[in-house]
């Protein structure tokens, strides 16, 4: 894949992941989520075809990931990694390719609003369409620049035009009763466990160091010893403090503001106790009039319009300064620059140099840019305006550092840290097959717990309890003895976690009824099958878009 790509959705995941919550969300929250850029001025436009769409276009890749960033929030996929929802962006425009290839109906309104009322964002706690959050989030689009009402329209018709194509490529989504019934002895066994955590903290492995093991491991491990390049920096600040607007917004202005964004200005704790403070015949007033908290919150939405646009105001300073050094075609570390620079009143700030695992202390949120700083060179020397706390920075290259590969001597401290840390953590695993079958011949003679204790495990006991309703403090690494299908009577492998070795005793295991008798048969069956037909179509848009990259990956240059 396009690393940028990644980068974007890092960059605006939390924009499109705050409207899909279903409330209110106020205008410059798209604002600053998408920083607006020129793109990389002078440079050739990177060409990369994708069923119609140029992903080699920044705008245009934008909406791209923008519309399935927005879709997967749809449908609930709140948790979804970048390389996920980057992933179902690209099977998205497959999949509508495929759609206008098979001819595939754009929704009728009937359908159409059939498909908006089924989707997760949109409905409550009991799984029904809940009409106010959907209002909620109809207005929030009305303030915004950034995604609107006419872009969200799109994307609901896409993805009904999506649902309709996997009812066609996915098929009916055939299971083997054998595979259903190893389903329900999954999820519906009834199991009562008992598990033993061992502190690894408290594991004395008795390691000792020696110059001879050092070096042997730093012999075996030195690229994690390795200093990469370092590029080293300067960056032009636009504070939003500096470009405040020089007069507050009109009292109009800050009512409507208030009235589109009411879920961001809650009203202060003061003034909820002052009213909880009020007569009886007072609140019986207050309670006949229609409730208007904007003069409790006045300040707040004043403030907030304000820093809006003065951080408005920053990004266009910003884009405005990149675009000058280009014009003027100022190259790096030159005097040209240096002028550009002081004739707007700045100073370019330089930077130690620096890792991105180890950015500077003053400013540790300038790794998330690793994308944009590691595409900077002599040549290309100038980042686009990227969001800072205070404001807008523009990076600029002043020298790399090359990397190296250290002496010993020079990391024996740390190197010694990692070689005492990873025998520690190798004789932890020995010692915890050990135990496991001191553990698994107590469970024989029935005295499980006893034995867990007397070895100072932390000993706790879950009862009657299925996969499908598992109690809430049960350690994951229980989780794998359940997948391993343990029988009653035995004691499952150490699982090693960061701060604890988990053994986990079957104490009680009762399967269900696997027959087709069984109600919950044809309700696991159906589930399957929805399951194995969504594969399927995962499988056909993955192929496409598979096939779609390759077709147009950049030629690979033979070595010389």
């Amino acid at each position: 894949m396009i690393s940028w790509i990644q980068t974007y959705f890092q960059k605006h995941f939390r924009t499109v992941f705050a409207v899909l919550l279903g409330v209110t969300i106020i205008s410059f929250i798209f604002t600053i989520g998408a920083a607006p850029g020129i793109g990389r001025a002078g440079n050739k436009v990177l060409e990369q075809p994708f069923f119609g769409h140029n992903l080699g276009n920044e705008q245009e890749a934008r909406r791209v990931f923008r519309d399935g960033n927005f879709s997967a929030q749809l449908r609930g996929a709140f948790q979804a990694s970048s390389a996920q929802l980057q992933e179902y962006s690209l099977s998205r425009i497959a999949g509508l390719a495929l759609a206008d290839e098979l001819h595939v109906p754009a929704p009728t309104e009937k359908e159409l609003g059939a498909f908006i009322a089924d989707l997760p964002a949109f409905k409550d706690e009991n799984g029904a369409f809940n009409a106010t959050r959907y209002k909620q989030f109809e207005d929030s689009l009305k303030a915004s620049r950034d995604f609107t009402i006419a872009d969200a329209n799109r994307v609901f018709r896409d993805d009904a035009r999506l649902e309709a194509l996997g009812k066609i490529v996915s098929g009916p989504g055939y299971v083997l009763p054998g595979d259903v019934a190893e389903q329900l002895k999954r999820s519906d066994a009834t199991w009562s466990l008992v598990t033993a955590a061992w502190d690894y903290a408290s594991f004395d492995a008795g390691v000792t160091v020696n110059d001879v093991a050092l070096q042997k491991f730093f012999d075996e491990n030195a690229f994690r010893y390795e200093v990469p390049a370092r590029p080293k920096l300067s960056l032009v600040e636009f504070k939003t403090a500096e470009f405040l607007p020089p007069t507050p917004p009109s009292e109009a202005e800050m009512r409507a503001f208030y009235e589109a964004n009411k879920e961001r200005f809650p009203v202060p704790a003061e003034a909820a106790k002052a009213e909880d403070k009020k007569p009886a015949v007072a609140l019986a007033a207050d309670a006949a009039k229609a409730t208007d908290n904007f003069p409790k919150v006045r300040s707040q939405v004043e403030q907030t319009m304000k820093d809006l646009a003065g951080r408005n105001r920053a990004s266009k300073a910003a884009n405005d300064f990149t675009v000058a050094i280009y014009e003027r075609k100022a190259a790096a570390n030159s005097p040209e620059l240096a002028a550009l620079i002081a004739a707007q009143h700045r100073s370019a700030v330089a930077l130690a140099p620096f890792t991105f695992d180890a950015p500077p202390a003053d400013r540790p949120w300038v790794s998330n840019y690793a994308e944009q700083i590691t595409r900077l060179t002599k040549d290309r020397f100038f980042s686009d305006p990227v969001p800072s706390p205070d404001g807008y920075v523009v990076f600029l290259w002043n020298d790399t550092l090359p990397g190296y590969k250290p002496m010993l001597n020079e990391v024996k401290d740390k190197v010694a840290t990692d070689y005492k840390e990873s025998e520690k953590r190798k004789r932890f695993v020995e010692a915890g097959k050990t135990l496991r079958a001191k553990l698994q011949a107590a469970a024989k003679a029935g005295n499980f717990e006893a034995a867990a204790k007397a070895d100072k495990l932390e000993v706790k006991t879950y009862a009657n309890f299925s996969l499908r309703q598992p109690p809430q403090d049960l350690p994951y690494a229980a989780y794998g003895a359940l997948q391993a299908s343990l029988e009653k009577g035995e004691v499952s492998e150490m699982v090693a976690t960061g701060d604890k070795g988990v053994f986990t005793f079957v104490a009680d295991k009762k399967l269900p009824d696997v027959s087709q008798a069984n109600p919950r048969f044809a309700e696991v069956q159906k589930q399957l099958a929805q399951y194995t037909a969504a594969a399927n179509q995962s499988a056909v848009l993955s192929a496409l878009v598979e096939a779609e990259l390759k077709k147009h990956a950049p030629a690979k240059t033979a070595a010389p």
